[in-house]
């Protein structure tokens, strides 16, 4: 009888080499969640196969377009950069052409005045330096030759303001796009934010200490030499 007892404790209680053996049983996941793992996966591996290119940004006709206008674009900036009163000079009479223009029809005062702004705009950018306020390089007397880093090139800024001089000439001709504002008054505010801008760029500049222009190698050497004959 115990030896049966002791079986059948045996059967109804299983060793715990036994219960270690047994393989742990991972609960299934739900269906949606097992669906989308292997479909993410396969979507995966196709791409990766896929010896064709993905339909991302612009088709290969529009890259090439533009490719092809910038370096042709960039071949004739190139090619007008050392002829620089020539450039200045077309500038001039796109200028005074709109200027005479609008003097002789008496309309399209706005336009000429968002043409002010923009060329303002750009002005300040070819005076400003190209680094940041934290980063600009005191001037010092060490004689070190430091030149001017413009935030705008010259050549960028007679190419922008040839564009938009020209694009003003053309809504100058067109008088749907005419608006009624009172030119005087426009010509009012205009002075007043170019004298204010003007005010904020010189007190950046005395700030700074540095002026929108490249000194000569020759001057800085000398301005070397007697800041090292008074140094004690």
């Amino acid at each position: 009888a115990l030896h049966a007892s002791g079986g059948l404790g045996q059967s109804r209680f299983p060793s715990a080499a036994a219960a270690m053996e047994e393989e742990p049983v991972v609960p299934e996941l739900g269906g949606v969640e097992a669906v989308k793992l292997p479909q993410s996966e396969a979507i995966m591996e196709a791409i990766i196969r896929s010896t064709k290119p993905l339909p991302i940004g612009p088709k290969d006709d529009d890259v090439r377009c533009c490719s092809s206008l910038e370096r042709f674009l960039q071949r004739v900036g190139d090619r007008l950069v050392p002829y620089w009163r020539c450039r200045w000079l077309t500038f001039s009479v796109l200028l005074t052409s709109l200027v005479a223009r609008i003097a002789m029809i008496e309309r399209h005062f706005f336009a000429a005045y968002v043409l002010s702004i923009y060329i303002l705009n750009q002005l300040l950018l070819f005076i400003s330096p190209a680094t940041e306020d934290d980063d600009l390089p005191m001037s010092s007397t060490s004689g070190e030759y430091r030149p001017f880093v413009r935030a705008l090139s010259e050549f960028h800024l007679w190419a922008r303001g040839a564009a938009a001089t020209s694009v003003a000439l053309l809504v100058s001709l067109v008088d749907a796009l005419d608006m009624e504002v009172d030119g005087w008054a426009l010509v009012l505010y205009f002075l007043l934010l170019f004298g204010y801008t003007m005010k904020q760029q010189i007190a950046h500049m005395i700030q700074h200490r540095y002026v929108p222009w490249s000194g000569s190698k020759k001057a800085a050497r000398e301005k070397g030499k007697k800041s090292e004959a008074y140094d004690v």
